[in-house]
C-alpha cells in the first residue's frame, strides 16, 4: 500500500496479520503496472487474496485506482476483480492524482454483478457529491471529510 507492487506472498502475509490482528475487513491495492502489461497474474494474485480472506470469513476491497486506468480498462479491471471473487470494488487509495468520480462509478457499476459492492473514495469533500456517487452505484463512501458531510 499505497501502489500494489508489493510481491504476492508479501500482500499474503499483511492480510494474514491483519485478520489475526482482528481486521474484520481488507483493503488490497491491485498492482496496476501488471495489469497494464496483460499477464494473468493479476487475477491469479486477487484471487490468492480473496481465497485467503474468505477462508477466513473476512471481506476483501481491491483498489483498482481508476485514476490510472481508461474507461475500458475500468471495466475489464472490475470484471478481473469480480472473477476473482472479491467483496468490494474500490476507487481509489486516495494517493492518486485524483479520487472517485461518479463517472467512474457509473463504469464500474456497469461491469460489476450486483453481488460485488463498489466504494468509492479519494476526493469526496460534499455531501452532494457523496449522494451523486451513491445514485451511481457506490455502496460505501470512504472519506476523511464524514463529520462535514453527516454535519450538513
Amino acid at each position: 500500500f499505497p501502489l500494489g507492487f508489493n510481491m504476492t506472498e508479501t500482500k499474503l502475509d499483511e492480510i494474514k496479520r491483519g485478520i489475526d490482528n482482528g481486521a474484520d475487513e481488507i483493503d488490497v491495492v491491485w498492482n496496476v503496472t501488471s495489469f497494464k502489461t496483460g499477464i494473468p497474474w493479476t487475477k491469479i494474485e486477487i484471487a490468492k487474496c480473496s481465497k485467503l480472506a474468505h477462508d477466513n470469513g473476512k471481506i476483501l476491497k481491491v483498489i483498482i485506482e481508476t485514476a490510472y486506468l481508461t474507461n475500458e480498462e475500468i471495466c475489464d479491471a472490475c470484471k478481473i476483480c469480480a472473477d476473482a471473487g472479491v467483496d468490494f470494488v474500490k476507487t481509489s487509495t486516495g494517493f492518486a492524482p485524483s479520487g472517485a468520480t461518479v463517472a467512474h462509478v457509473e463504469i464500474m457499476r456497469a461491469a460489476l454483478p450486483a453481488t460485488v459492492s463498489i466504494k468509492a473514495s479519494g476526493g469526496i469533500k460534499t455531501k452532494e457529491f457523496a449522494e451523486e456517487l451513491i445514485r451511481a452505484g457506490a455502496d460505501r463512501i470512504g472519506t476523511s471529510s464524514s463529520v462535514k458531510i453527516v454535519s450538513s
